[in-house]
């Protein structure tokens, strides 16, 4: 371990998005994207060498340089993953609201269109009429559900799997 407070402190911040609900889940994302760039930049402070790429014979350098650069690429990987997900929920288009709501058949519908004066489905009537605005954030509210759904789903066989070994 390269900072154990630090990577306990990730640790933890995973553990509460994975469990976050739909209500907690942007500012949660927020959270965990702060603490993996900290970790990101002290983990390029251990080694300025690394990014020279200074030649060493040294078997407990070369061990420690891998160790670094395999943190790096894995903490990276993992924030860009966090920060996909947060932008999906944060930038969600009147386009992709409608076509979420027809993938999803949201109400019974999967004609659901976009107007000028907002967002219906088709043949609906003016009190099926959502503002674009009101649109964008339930697509967000849906697509926080989903991604709620599928982390339960993934503790679920987890705990399932823990269960199978003992």
């Amino acid at each position: 371990m390269l900072y154990p407070q630090l990577e306990a402190k990730l640790q933890v911040s995973k553990d509460a998005l994975d469990r976050a609900t739909s209500k907690n889940m942007i500012e949660l994302c927020k959270q965990h994207l702060a603490l993996l760039d900290e970790y990101r930049s002290r983990l390029y402070e251990l080694q300025p060498g690394l990014r020279q790429h200074q030649p060493t014979t040294d078997p407990e350098e070369l061990l420690d340089r891998k160790e670094i650069r395999e943190a790096i690429e894995k903490t990276t990987h993992e924030r860009n993953r966090i920060q996909v997900l947060l932008l999906s929920f944060t930038t969600v288009s009147g386009y992709e609201a409608v076509e979420l709501f027809n993938e999803l058949k949201y109400e019974g519908h999967d004609d659901w269109e976009i107007r000028a004066s907002g967002v219906r489905f088709r043949d609906g009537n003016n009190s099926d009429l959502m503002t674009i605005q009101e649109a964008v954030d339930l697509a967000s509210l849906l697509r926080r559900e989903e991604q709620v759904a599928q982390s339960q789903s993934l503790r679920m066989i987890a705990v399932q799997t823990q269960l199978e070994q003992v």
